[in-house]
C-alpha cells in the first residue's frame, strides 16, 4: 500500500487532471470585463481630478514663490502669462516667475489634458511688491473638458495671499 501512494505522488498525471475548462475561463473573462467597465470611468474621473489639482497647485506654487522672493529680495517679482492672446485661456499656455525687468526664476509649462486657466479680469501679469502684496486682485478659473463641480477657483488678494475653492465649470 505504501508503494501505491508513493507512485501517485511521483506521477501526478495518474488520477485527476489539473487546469481550467474552457467554460471556466470564459466565465472568468466575462466577470473581469464587467468589472473593468465599472472601474474605467471612475479611474478616468480620478485621473482628471488629480490633473486639475496638480495644475492648480502649480499656479499656487508660482504665486507663493513670487511672493516669498519679493519679500526676500526686497524687489518686485512678476508672474507673467506666456501667451495671453486667448481671452478665455490667458494662462493656459504656461507662465513664468521673473524678477521685474530681469532674470527668469522659474517657467511653468502649458496645461495638459484640455485644461484652461482663465483670469476673471483678463490679467496677464501679477506683480508682487517687496512687501509681499500684489498690485491687483484677481480670480482664476481652472477647468477641463467636464462640466459641473470639477473646476478650481484660485483667488489672489491684495495682501498676496492665495486661496483655492471648487467651482462648477460650464
Amino acid at each position: 500500500m505504501l508503494k501505491s501512494h508513493q507512485s501517485e505522488i511521483l506521477n501526478p498525471s495518474k488520477g485527476s487532471e489539473h487546469g481550467f475548462t474552457l467554460i471556466e475561463l470564459m466565465v472568468t473573462l466575462a466577470v473581469a470585463a464587467i468589472m473593468m467597465t465599472m472601474a474605467v470611468p471612475s479611474f478616468t474621473s480620478m485621473t482628471k481630478n488629480n490633473r486639475l489639482t496638480t495644475q492648480t497647485n502649480q499656479l499656487v506654487t508660482a504665486l507663493n514663490l513670487a511672493r516669498s522672493e519679493a519679500i526676500n529680495r526686497r524687489a518686485t517679482i512678476d508672474v507673467i502669462a506666456l501667451d495671453a492672446s486667448n481671452s478665455s485661456n490667458e494662462w493656459g499656455k504656461g507662465w513664468k516667475v521673473v524678477i521685474n525687468g530681469g532674470a527668469t526664476l522659474k517657467i511653468f509649462q502649458s496645461l495638459e489634458g484640455g485644461s484652461t486657466l482663465d483670469s476673471a479680469n483678463s490679467v496677464s501679469t501679477i506683480q508682487y511688491l517687496a512687501s509681499g502684496r500684489t498690485s491687483v486682485t484677481d480670480t482664476f478659473t481652472m477647468c477641463d473638458d467636464r462640466v459641473a463641480e470639477t473646476g478650481r477657483q484660485i483667488s489672489i488678494l491684495t495682501t498676496g495671499r492665495v486661496s483655492t475653492t471648487t467651482v462648477a465649470c460650464s
